[in-house]
C-alpha cells in the first residue's frame, strides 16, 4: 500500500475516532485536514488542529514510515518548515525541521479500520481490468453517473488541450486550426496523419477559393494526397488530374506520397478516398466551416452540416477505378457523431474559453450529453456491470474511466471507488 492511501485517509477524515495522542504523548485534536498539494512541498496545507494546550495552523506532511522524513531530506529543506505535524503509517523517528526544531508525530496504523486496508488490496491486487468489478454492490452502480459526466468533462478536456496546440500551431488561425483537426477526425485513429498532413499541406484559405468549383476542390485534394496516377483513363480521373496539374503549377505545391495512406483491415466507407470526397463535399457547401459550425444553435442543423453526399463518381466508388459499388457515399450517423465528439464539440468549448463565451462551452458540452451513447468493447465491459451511460458525454466518461482511473488503479480518485472504500460492512444478523 502506497501514500495515495494515507493521503485519502487524511484528507476524508477516515481515521477513527478517539483520544488521538503524538508519538511524543501529547493529546491530538484535528480540526481542518487542510488542503491537498499535488506539487512540491507538504502534503497538505493550512490544516488546522490543536497539540496539548495549543492550535497550530499549518502543513502536514505523510509517509508511510517515520524514516522517510530523513530519507527524503525534508530536514534541509526550508519548504518543510511550514509543517506541525509529521502524520505517518508507522514508526517513531522523530522529525526535524531545517532550522532543528522538532516536530510532532503521528502513528495512524492503529486507528483505521482493518475492513477499508482490505478492500483497499482488492482493488489494487485482483487483476481484473475494472478493479471493483467483485466489490459492487448493487447500490454502488447509481454512482457512477456523476463519476461518468465527471469523466467525459475531463476527456472532453484533454482533447481540448491538443487542440489548442494546433492553434497555437497555426498562430491562432482559427479556421486553419479547426480544418487540421477535422481532417484528422474524418481520418480516425488509422489515418489520422496523414489527413492532417493533407490539411497542411492544403491551407484551408487557399480551397476557399475555389470554393464554388467541387471539381477544383477534388482535384486539389487528390492529387496533393497522391491519388491521381498517370496511367488512369477514367474520364473523371483524367479531368480531375489536368486540373490538378494546373493547380499545382499555379500554387506551386509539392503532392504526397499515395503509400501513407493504409486500406488494409478497413470497411470500404472508411477508406481515405471516400474520406476525401466527403470532406470535399463539405468544404464546397459550408467555408467558412468553423465559422458556420459556431453559428450552428441546434444539434441536428449541426448534423445537417456533415450529412451530405461526395459527387456522382465518390457515390459509385469507394477507390479509383474499382468497380462502382460504392452505394450513396453518405456518411453515416455514427461516424458524424465520431466527427462531432473528436473534432466539433472540444474545438467550440475552446473558443468558447478562449473568448470568454460560457454559452459556447455550454453548447458544445450540451451537444455531447444530447447525443446518444457510442458502442463498444470498452463500454460492453461496463454493460455488464449494470452501468449504462445516458448520453455521448457519459460513453465518453466510460471510456476515460477505463483508460485513466481503472487501468491505472485510480481507485481513489474515482466517485465508485472511494465509495466502495469507505461503506461500512454489512452486518449480517444473528440466527439461532
Amino acid at each position: 500500500m502506497g501514500e495515495a492511501l494515507l493521503h485519502f485517509i487524511w484528507k476524508h477524515r477516515l481515521v477513527e475516532a478517539g483520544e488521538w495522542r503524538t508519538t511524543e504523548g501529547d493529546l491530538l485534536q484535528l480540526y481542518q485536514p487542510g488542503l491537498h498539494n499535488t506539487h512540491a512541498g507538504p502534503d497538505f496545507t493550512e490544516a488546522l488542529l490543536k497539540i496539548g494546550t495549543e492550535r497550530w495552523m499549518g502543513s502536514v506532511e505523510i509517509h508511510w514510515h517515520a524514516k522517510e522524513w530523513w530519507q527524503h531530506g525534508h530536514q534541509n529543506d526550508p519548504a518543510y518548515d511550514s509543517v506541525i505535524l509529521h502524520v505517518v503509517w508507522e514508526g517513531t523517528e522523530p522529525a526535524q525541521r531545517a532550522d532543528g526544531s522538532f516536530i510532532p508525530t503521528f502513528e495512524m496504523k492503529n486507528w483505521v479500520q482493518q475492513h477499508m486496508l482490505e478492500r483497499y488490496k482488492q482493488l489494487q491486487w485482483q487483476g481484473n481490468s475494472i478493479p471493483c468489478a467483485k466489490l459492487l454492490q448493487e447500490d454502488n452502480v447509481q454512482f457512477f453517473s456523476p463519476m461518468l459526466d465527471r469523466a467525459g468533462v475531463e476527456r472532453l478536456e484533454h482533447r481540448v488541450q491538443q487542440m489548442e496546440q494546433q492553434l497555437k500551431a497555426c498562430q491562432g488561425d482559427w479556421e486553419q486550426a479547426f480544418w487540421v483537426w477535422l481532417a484528422g477526425a474524418f481520418g480516425l485513429r488509422v489515418n489520422r496523419g496523414p489527413m492532417e498532413a493533407l490539411a497542411k499541406a492544403l491551407p484551408v484559405r487557399l480551397l476557399q477559393k475555389h470554393q464554388n468549383a467541387l471539381p477544383e476542390i477534388e482535384a486539389l485534394l487528390f492529387g496533393q494526397a497522391g491519388f491521381l496516377h498517370p496511367q488512369w483513363e477514367d474520364e473523371y480521373l483524367v479531368a480531375l488530374r489536368d486540373n490538378f496539374q494546373y493547380l499545382k503549377a499555379k500554387y506551386r505545391l509539392q503532392p504526397h506520397l499515395a503509400a501513407e495512406w493504409k486500406f488494409l483491415r478497413m470497411r470500404p466507407g472508411g477508406f481515405p478516398t471516400r474520406r476525401i470526397a466527403q470532406l470535399a463535399a463539405m468544404l464546397h457547401q459550408s467555408m467558412p466551416l468553423f465559422q458556420r459550425i459556431r453559428e450552428m444553435e441546434d444539434l441536428k442543423s449541426l448534423v445537417a452540416l456533415f450529412n451530405k453526399p461526395p459527387s456522382t463518381y465518390w457515390q459509385q466508388h469507394f477507390r479509383p477505378q474499382d468497380a462502382g459499388m460504392g452505394g450513396t457515399g453518405m456518411p453515416g450517423q455514427k461516424m458524424i457523431a465520431v466527427w462531432i465528439i473528436n473534432a466539433i464539440a472540444p474545438a467550440v468549448f475552446l473558443y468558447g474559453r478562449w473568448q470568454h463565451l460560457p454559452a459556447e462551452m455550454e453548447k458544445a458540452v450540451g451537444w455531447l450529453e444530447e447525443m446518444l451513447p457510442e458502442q463498444n468493447n470498452v463500454l460492453n465491459l461496463y454493460a455488464d456491470l449494470g452501468v449504462k451511460p445516458g448520453n455521448a458525454l457519459q460513453s465518453q466518461g466510460v471510456l476515460e474511466l477505463y483508460k485513466h482511473y481503472c487501468q491505472e488503479q485510480r481507485c481513489l480518485d474515482c466517485t465508485v471507488g472511494a465509495r466502495i472504500l469507505t461503506a461500512k460492512p454489512i452486518q449480517h444478523a444473528k440466527t439461532g
